[in-house]
């Protein structure tokens, strides 16, 4: 069986699911001024898109892992992580079109164990091999918990007081955060709804489950910027969770802002704190004006293919650092418009501490898939793309501490 895997997120997210809607053309902004900690980038423009290169190697190739598997089984499309028990090491994936959770020897790569999952069809999530989440395409306020073969299932109640805009939880790609037995999952919501926000506070992009107790609230804000520009498109309006916890934080992060929500679920403190790319330090917004006036959804698909815009981030808890993944718009407005310009930006990759600051970027190309990646011991692993439906393969990536 032949799987198209060149499509990603972006494109199968809105295609499938959702109506885009569009942003003006506004000339992207060229790096002028370069973080002080990327001290000796050397720049290069690239003949391509004209974009500017950033050479600077604070990540190392180191090697790769390959993980063996059946053509139905690769990793198209959802969250693949690592984690530990009983000594040993793993490596877990969720298969949102075969719906089996398939476990993977962290060293051998091999295959050593695959569950099905008999329920509704949605967004997949497989926490390890005992545990997944399925939240449904039918009702996005369904969440469906499997665990050693029992599911059960929680209503979300959807409830909008004045002057907010309704969300539902998702977990393909982000997966979610565990922290004291309660779950963690990022928000969406089709669309923008300028009349009903105000400011960042009246739309919250994160969802608290509580299993045992079968409650659920929603947390959290989005940046003002939100709330002051008029951004039709829903690629802006996903937000990423870090789905590894830093003590009893979470982290979230928006496509259209270098800031990050900090927000500990417990006392619900938050702040925001802010890391800016070389390739995304202003991102053009599509209308600065209210109202409803969007493009085309071509024209839509067309702009944020040529913007560049913030998307993943994974905390590595062994060297206690960050990595967000920036995709590079196009820049190229003699290309003619088409949805599959998305899959064709290029990639950089931020890392920074724990206070936020900033240690380097790392330009990374189209090379690889960049929605299939996990961190583990020896540092940050990404899919390569290939041709090859029997071997999914990941290129390990290692921080050089200068």
């Amino acid at each position: 069986m032949k799987i198209n895997r060149l499509k990603n997120r972006s494109f199968i997210e809105e295609i499938n699911k959702y109506t885009m809607m569009g942003i003006s053309s506004i000339t992207i902004l060229f790096c002028c001024f370069i973080n002080l900690s990327l001290t000796g980038c050397q720049l290069k423009q690239s003949s391509d898109n004209k974009h500017s290169e950033c050479t600077d190697s604070i990540l190392q190739i180191k090697g790769e892992k390959r993980l063996l598997m059946d053509n139905a089984d690769y990793p198209t499309f959802g969250h693949i992580r690592y984690y530990e028990r009983n000594g040993n090491s793993y490596l877990v994936q969720g298969n949102e079109n075969q719906r089996t959770i398939s476990v993977y020897d962290y060293q051998s790569g091999k295959k050593t164990s695959e569950s099905s999952f008999e329920g509704a069809n949605g967004e997949f999530f497989a926490y390890n091999a005992d545990t997944a989440f399925v939240i449904s395409n039918r009702n996005h306020s369904t969440i469906y918990f499997w665990n050693k073969g029992t599911t059960i299932d929680l209503k979300v109640p959807v409830k909008v007081r004045a002057g907010q805009v309704e969300q539902f939880p998702r977990c393909t790609l982000d997966g979610g955060a565990n922290i004291g037995g309660k779950w963690y999952f990022s928000c969406f919501r089709l669309g923008e709804y300028p009349n009903e926000m105000q400011s960042g506070k009246d739309r919250f992009p994160l969802l608290e489950v509580d299993l045992e107790r079968g409650s659920s609230r929603f947390l959290g804000e989005y940046p003002n910027l939100y709330a002051q520009n008029n951004m039709g498109t829903l690629n802006y309006w996903v937000p990423n969770l870090c789905s590894e916890r830093i003590g009893d934080k979470l982290l979230i992060g928006f496509k259209a802002s270098p800031d990050m929500l900090l927000l500990n679920p417990s006392s619900g403190e938050s702040h925001f704190v802010s890391v800016k790319s070389i390739y995304a330090d202003t991102i053009p917004l599509p209308l600065t004006a209210k109202g409803r006036d969007y493009l085309s959804d071509d024209e839509s698909y067309y702009n944020f293919a040529q913007y560049s815009h913030y998307d993943a981030i994974c905390y590595d808890r062994w060297r206690k650092i960050y990595y967000r993944f920036v995709g590079i718009g196009l820049n190229d407005w003699t290309l003619a418009p088409s949805p599959l310009l998305q899959t064709k930006k290029k990639w950089s990759v931020m890392v920074f501490d724990e206070a936020f600051h900033k240690l380097g970027e790392q330009y990374l190309g189209d090379a690889y898939q960049i929605d299939q990646h996990f961190v583990s011991p020896e540092g940050l692993y990404i899919q390569k793309k290939t041709e090859n439906d029997s071997v999914a393969v990941y290129t390990l990536f290692e921080y050089i501490n200068k």
